[in-house]
Protein backbone atom coordinates (compact mmCIF):
# COMPACT_ATOMS: atom_id res chain seq x y z
CA UNK A 1 0.00 0.00 0.00
CA UNK A 2 2.61 2.49 1.20
CA UNK A 3 4.93 1.26 -2.30
CA UNK A 4 1.34 2.33 -4.48
CA UNK A 5 0.86 5.72 -2.21
CA UNK A 6 4.29 6.69 -3.55
CA UNK A 7 4.31 5.74 -6.53
CA UNK A 8 1.46 7.85 -7.19
CA UNK A 9 2.40 10.89 -5.45
CA UNK A 10 5.92 10.51 -7.61
CA UNK A 11 3.81 10.25 -10.58
CA UNK A 12 1.90 12.92 -9.81
CA UNK A 13 4.51 15.29 -8.78
CA UNK A 14 6.06 14.84 -12.31
CA UNK A 15 3.06 15.20 -13.90
CA UNK A 16 2.58 18.71 -12.50
CA UNK A 17 6.01 19.62 -13.05
CA UNK A 18 5.80 18.78 -16.70
CA UNK A 19 2.34 20.38 -17.13
CA UNK A 20 2.61 23.69 -18.89
CA UNK A 21 2.17 26.64 -17.32
CA UNK A 22 -1.57 28.09 -17.68
CA UNK A 23 -0.43 31.68 -18.76
CA UNK A 24 1.90 29.61 -21.82
CA UNK A 25 -0.80 27.02 -22.63
CA UNK A 26 -3.60 29.48 -23.18
CA UNK A 27 -5.57 30.71 -25.59
CA UNK A 28 -4.14 34.64 -26.42
CA UNK A 29 -1.08 34.25 -24.81
CA UNK A 30 3.13 33.54 -25.87
CA UNK A 31 5.00 32.27 -24.00
CA UNK A 32 3.35 33.63 -21.02
CA UNK A 33 3.04 37.35 -22.37
CA UNK A 34 -0.57 38.50 -23.53
CA UNK A 35 -0.76 38.87 -27.07
CA UNK A 36 -2.51 42.31 -26.29
CA UNK A 37 0.25 43.11 -23.99
CA UNK A 38 2.60 42.98 -26.87
CA UNK A 39 0.53 44.94 -29.44
CA UNK A 40 0.04 47.72 -26.97
CA UNK A 41 3.86 47.55 -26.04
CA UNK A 42 4.55 47.64 -30.32
CA UNK A 43 1.67 50.71 -30.31
CA UNK A 44 3.49 53.05 -27.97
CA UNK A 45 7.22 52.40 -28.86
CA UNK A 46 8.75 55.51 -30.26
CA UNK A 47 10.10 55.08 -33.65
CA UNK A 48 13.94 55.98 -31.67
CA UNK A 49 13.76 52.79 -30.15
CA UNK A 50 13.80 50.58 -33.43
CA UNK A 51 16.07 53.18 -35.45
CA UNK A 52 19.05 51.49 -34.51
CA UNK A 53 20.75 54.21 -33.20
CA UNK A 54 20.06 56.76 -36.04
CA UNK A 55 18.74 60.01 -35.36
CA UNK A 56 16.05 60.20 -37.59
CA UNK A 57 13.41 63.77 -37.39
CA UNK A 58 9.88 63.01 -35.55
CA UNK A 59 11.46 59.82 -33.80
CA UNK A 60 9.27 60.72 -30.47
CA UNK A 61 6.46 59.48 -32.31
CA UNK A 62 5.01 56.64 -31.60
CA UNK A 63 4.87 53.32 -34.04
CA UNK A 64 1.17 53.82 -34.23
CA UNK A 65 1.17 57.30 -34.94
CA UNK A 66 3.68 56.72 -37.69
CA UNK A 67 1.81 54.34 -39.46
CA UNK A 68 -1.18 55.97 -39.28
CA UNK A 69 0.64 58.72 -40.66
CA UNK A 70 2.18 56.99 -43.13
CA UNK A 71 -0.33 55.06 -45.02
CA UNK A 72 -2.76 57.62 -45.01
CA UNK A 73 -5.77 57.73 -47.16
CA UNK A 74 -4.10 54.53 -48.55
CA UNK A 75 -5.25 52.10 -46.00
CA UNK A 76 -8.44 51.06 -45.14
CA UNK A 77 -7.66 49.81 -41.49
CA UNK A 78 -4.30 48.64 -39.66
CA UNK A 79 -4.73 45.28 -38.11
CA UNK A 80 -2.83 44.70 -34.94
CA UNK A 81 -1.90 41.56 -33.75
CA UNK A 82 0.91 39.46 -31.31
CA UNK A 83 2.43 36.46 -31.19
CA UNK A 84 5.63 34.51 -32.61
CA UNK A 85 7.59 37.32 -35.27
CA UNK A 86 6.17 35.90 -38.93
CA UNK A 87 8.67 38.35 -41.11
CA UNK A 88 11.68 36.35 -40.44
CA UNK A 89 14.38 34.72 -43.20
CA UNK A 90 17.20 32.74 -42.85
CA UNK A 91 19.48 34.75 -44.90
CA UNK A 92 20.55 36.41 -41.73
CA UNK A 93 20.72 35.33 -38.54
CA UNK A 94 19.35 38.69 -37.57
CA UNK A 95 16.26 38.34 -39.13
CA UNK A 96 15.57 34.57 -37.16
CA UNK A 97 12.63 37.00 -34.94
CA UNK A 98 11.89 36.53 -31.90
CA UNK A 99 9.02 34.14 -29.74
CA UNK A 100 7.04 37.62 -28.56
CA UNK A 101 6.37 40.25 -31.66
CA UNK A 102 3.39 42.34 -32.53
CA UNK A 103 2.45 42.68 -36.15
CA UNK A 104 0.54 45.08 -38.17
CA UNK A 105 -1.12 44.37 -41.05
CA UNK A 106 -2.29 47.23 -43.50
CA UNK A 107 -5.90 46.45 -45.45
CA UNK A 108 -5.16 48.66 -48.85
CA UNK A 109 -8.34 50.63 -50.04
CA UNK A 110 -6.71 49.40 -53.75
CA UNK A 111 -4.44 46.00 -53.58
CA UNK A 112 -3.03 44.97 -56.57
CA UNK A 113 -3.61 41.30 -55.86
CA UNK A 114 -5.25 39.27 -53.02
CA UNK A 115 -1.84 38.94 -51.25
CA UNK A 116 -1.38 42.72 -51.80
CA UNK A 117 -1.31 42.88 -47.80
CA UNK A 118 2.17 45.11 -46.30
CA UNK A 119 2.68 44.58 -42.92
CA UNK A 120 5.92 45.53 -40.11
CA UNK A 121 6.09 43.82 -37.13
CA UNK A 122 8.21 45.13 -33.89
CA UNK A 123 10.70 42.19 -31.87
CA UNK A 124 10.72 41.89 -28.52
CA UNK A 125 13.57 40.13 -26.03
CA UNK A 126 12.81 37.58 -24.06
CA UNK A 127 10.36 38.89 -21.24
CA UNK A 128 11.47 38.89 -17.78
CA UNK A 129 8.87 37.15 -14.85
CA UNK A 130 6.14 38.09 -17.49
CA UNK A 131 7.21 41.43 -18.23
CA UNK A 132 8.23 43.12 -21.87
CA UNK A 133 11.76 44.50 -22.47
CA UNK A 134 11.64 47.26 -25.04
CA UNK A 135 11.47 46.14 -28.77
CA UNK A 136 15.28 45.78 -30.26
CA UNK A 137 14.06 45.34 -34.25
CA UNK A 138 11.75 46.05 -36.87
CA UNK A 139 10.75 44.42 -40.16
CA UNK A 140 8.55 45.12 -43.46
CA UNK A 141 7.33 43.57 -45.82
CA UNK A 142 5.38 44.93 -48.61
CA UNK A 143 4.66 44.96 -52.94
CA UNK A 144 6.82 47.90 -53.53
CA UNK A 145 6.65 49.63 -56.87
CA UNK A 146 10.00 47.60 -58.08
CA UNK A 147 8.10 44.12 -56.49
CA UNK A 148 8.07 42.37 -52.84
CA UNK A 149 10.50 43.93 -50.75
CA UNK A 150 11.53 43.07 -47.08
CA UNK A 151 13.00 45.66 -45.30
CA UNK A 152 15.09 45.73 -41.97
CA UNK A 153 14.62 49.24 -40.74
CA UNK A 154 11.51 51.93 -40.98
CA UNK A 155 13.43 53.58 -43.41
CA UNK A 156 13.52 50.84 -46.04
CA UNK A 157 9.92 50.70 -45.40
CA UNK A 158 9.23 53.88 -45.74
CA UNK A 159 11.19 53.91 -48.94
CA UNK A 160 9.26 50.98 -50.05
CA UNK A 161 6.02 52.39 -49.45
CA UNK A 162 6.70 56.28 -50.91
CA UNK A 163 7.43 54.46 -54.35
CA UNK A 164 4.38 52.95 -54.30
CA UNK A 165 2.76 55.99 -52.80
CA UNK A 166 4.58 59.13 -54.12
CA UNK A 167 2.04 61.59 -51.61
CA UNK A 168 3.37 59.68 -48.29
CA UNK A 169 6.45 61.82 -49.18
CA UNK A 170 5.18 64.97 -46.98
CA UNK A 171 4.96 62.32 -44.35
CA UNK A 172 8.52 60.96 -44.41
CA UNK A 173 10.40 64.40 -45.43
CA UNK A 174 12.57 65.85 -42.53
CA UNK A 175 14.04 69.42 -42.63
CA UNK A 176 16.78 69.64 -44.86
CA UNK A 177 16.10 66.71 -47.02
CA UNK A 178 16.26 67.36 -50.37
CA UNK A 179 14.21 64.15 -51.98
CA UNK A 180 12.88 63.18 -48.69
CA UNK A 181 15.11 60.34 -48.48
CA UNK A 182 18.14 60.32 -46.22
Amino acid sequence: MRLSLLAFAVGFGLGVAAAPDPAQSRAGYTKGVANVALVAAARRTPLKAIDYGQDHCRNRRSLAQWLKELSGRQARAIRWRGGPCVLTNDLNPLDAGSDWCAQATIVLKHPRTRRDTPAIEVYFERPVHGRLKPAYAFRGAMLAADGENYSRSRREFEYDWTSRFPEARAVTRCPGDEDGDD
